[in-house]
């Protein structure tokens, strides 16, 4: 594969943004990258196309991707959350096993 040329990529990925009526995912717009011979199926083209496409949505240039991976679930404590959720085990902990002789 020859070169990468990027504004020709971020400009193809603003275009295919533009397509979906709901949001886009970075691996969504790799694998179409990848299928239209833009760039190479590669991890390290990946972490590249990535890189490049937050630079173009930091300077304004290229919309905000849906981030489906990011979002952290805590359970809050309440009546059935497991007590060893929400209490930190201690030395003389009476729930622990004992030791074998």
């Amino acid at each position: 594969m020859e070169r990468v040329h990027w504004p020709v990529v971020v400009d193809r990925a603003r275009e295919i943004v533009a397509e979906y009526d709901a949001g886009v995912t970075l691996r969504q717009l790799r694998y179409r990258a990848i299928s239209e011979q833009l760039v190479p199926n590669t991890p390290s083209m990946y972490r590249r196309l990535s890189s490049r496409l937050a630079q173009a949505r930091r300077e304004g240039r290229f919309p905000d991707l849906v981030d489906t991976l990011r979002e952290v679930h805590v359970p809050r404590p309440g009546p059935t959350t497991p007590s060893s959720w929400t209490r930190r085990p201690t030395g003389s902990d009476s729930t622990a096993p004992a030791a074998r002789m």
